[in-house]
């Protein structure tokens, strides 16, 4: 299966942050091959070991999220319409869609969101944004059937398959994060028969979407000594006005540098990136990065962290936009930390 093979695969499963198991699965499937041995816990999250086989070692710790945005059901109309609330999302772009419920009776259903014609609405609707509130799905089932098919507190994702566009760029629905699994098992691609001074951990965390736990839960499990929130950040578009919170989409990964990403970690990995002709984008974050590094750095005894991030466009959205090039190279660059990580580091 080549790179975009499994960004595609993993991209098109259904895990909403809280039921992100089927993901789970896949995503062990792909990390076994690069691996001594894979869990999945309880919570839901993958987790890979790679033993350098040297004692004493320091732990390296690479992580990225695979839950996605979602919805969850929340009542069932008299005439059998479901009400429903977002997991990050958009409501902006919500009438006229189509999504999987993922119900726990009946497997997944399809429904649409509704949406009002303009020739019925009053002067000046057309301009607004509908809350959530006042929206609703539509199975096309009576009421009886609705009921018996779904129930509260069921999932539902987008529906959108990962398709190629041009310029070497794929669109997906939940690229944030999976795309950065995959260049995490990039990374274990290139490290493969190389001689390493850590030991790996990679992990595949749940429920970042909604506050992170899966990858707090796992960072006190294991207690690395650096461990690294491989993530998307914003890419400029064409709607985007100038600002230090937008990144080139093709400019390579983005190394972070602030309080979730501690400067003399960001700067060593920059000197190894340059060392290796590796491309990559600069970014400052004084506070919180809104990435799985805030929930890993605040364990029990607290953790070193460093963010890297893979540019993309159009984020919390059914048509989310990479570039391959970037994947490529942001699996470059975690397989340079771990090869050039030693005593230098002074972990």
């Amino acid at each position: 299966m080549t790179l975009k093979e499994k960004i595609k695969t993993l991209g098109n499963l259904y895990g909403v942050s809280g039921d992100e198991f089927a993901v789970a699965q896949k995503a062990a499937e792909l990390l076994a091959p690069y691996v001594d041995k894979v869990d999945i816990d309880k919570f839901g999250n993958v987790t890979g070991y790679k033993s350098c086989g040297k004692e004493g070692a320091k732990k390296l710790l690479l992580d990225a999220h695979i839950d996605e945005i979602g919805f969850l059901v929340t009542g069932i109309t008299e005439e059998g319409f479901l009400h429903f609330m977002g997991i990050g999302v958009d409501q902006r772009m919500l009438p006229g869609s189509t999504l999987n419920v993922m119900t726990k009776k009946h497997g997944n259903l399809l429904g649409v969101v509704g949406a009002v014609p303009p020739h019925l609405q009053a002067p000046g609707e057309n301009t607004k944004s509908l809350p959530i509130e006042k929206l609703y799905v539509d199975l096309g089932m009576p009421c009886e059937k609705v009921k018996e098919m779904v129930s509260v507190g069921d999932y539902m994702t987008f529906t959108s398959r990962a398709f190629d566009l041009l310029g070497d760029q794929i669109c997906g629905k939940s690229f944030d994060d999976r795309a950065c699994f995959c260049c995490i098992l990039h990374a274990l691609e290139l490290l493969k028969d190389k001689e390493l001074n850590v030991d790996l951990i990679i992990t595949g965390t749940t429920k970042e979407e909604i506050g992170g736990h899966g990858a707090s839960y796992r960072a006190y499990c294991e207690r690395p000594d650096l461990a690294v929130a491989i993530d998307v950040c914003h890419a400029r578009t064409d709607d985007n006005l100038p600002s230090d919170r937008v990144q080139e989409l093709g400019g390579g990964p983005v190394i972070t540098i602030g309080t979730n990403s501690l400067p003399r970690m960001a700067k060593m990995l920059m000197e190894a990136a340059r060392g290796k002709e590796i491309p990559f984008q600069l970014s400052s974050a004084p506070a919180h990065t809104g990435t799985n590094a805030w929930s890993m750095q605040i364990i029990e005894e607290g953790c070193a962290t460093l963010v890297v991030s893979l540019p993309l466009k159009y984020m919390h959205s059914p048509v989310e936009v990479i570039k391959m090039s970037d994947v490529e190279n942001t699996g470059r660059l975690l397989a340079c930390l771990a090869m050039d990580i030693d005593r230098r580091w002074q972990l």
